[in-house]
């Protein structure tokens, strides 16, 4: 039985997501919880890698901006959809202000029912 520390959230929107040192496009985010997010992309990523991901999303007012997290890849595999490779990543430095305020913007704003009391 797979245990999780935080719940999966669906995401309202499927953001964009890029590796922000090659500004490769990995794929767009399937669900998100505050420890990690699923990604579906056309390319199987190397696993035990860390990125520095960047999701395009827009801020209060409608304007477009970017959040920047830290993350490692720690499965990438075919996907039900046989197009695409789904990955797994873990979230990182999470107490650095920057990393949290992003993550926290994307779980209030852009997921599906989330409520703060529904993790562990």
């Amino acid at each position: 039985m797979e245990h999780r520390l935080y719940r999966r959230r669906s995401i309202a929107i499927s953001f964009r997501v890029y590796d922000d040192e090659t500004g490769q496009f990995i794929g767009r985010i399937g669900d998100i919880s505050k420890g990690g997010l699923l990604v579906y992309g056309p390319s199987r990523l190397p696993v035990d890698r860390l990125y520095r991901l960047r999701i395009d999303l827009p801020d209060d007012h409608g304007n477009p901006r970017s959040v920047k997290l830290i993350a490692k890849s720690m499965w990438s595999g075919r996907d039900t959809n046989p197009e695409l490779f789904s990955t797994g990543f873990r979230l990182f430095e999470l107490e650095k202000p920057d990393n949290s305020a992003a993550l926290q913007a994307l779980l209030s704003r852009f997921t599906v029912a989330f409520d703060e009391d529904d993790d562990h």
